[in-house]
């Protein structure tokens, strides 16, 4: 279990529940970046200079982990 604030344990959640979003590169985004639990889609949206990440399976990990499974069951709309 790694170390991490409140708000990337909550952006660590919302990919889980939601899916790929698009975001900001932020020192707490590069650190979950580093440390594997999210990727780059590769998807980018120059108008808000933001990029596409999406959860990954040692995030989903984590966040079971800590949480539970209920923390990466997805949100249906």
């Amino acid at each position: 279990m790694h170390k991490l604030p409140p708000t990337s344990l909550y952006r660590l959640q919302t990919l889980a529940q939601t899916g790929a979003r698009f975001y900001q590169m932020t020192a707490f985004l590069r650190r979950l970046e580093v440390l594997g639990l999210v990727v780059a889609t590769g998807r980018t949206d120059p108008g808000s200079k933001s990029a596409e990440y999406q959860i990954t399976d040692a995030g989903r990990a984590e966040l079971h982990e800590r949480f539970g499974p209920s923390s990466t069951t997805p949100i249906e709309a």
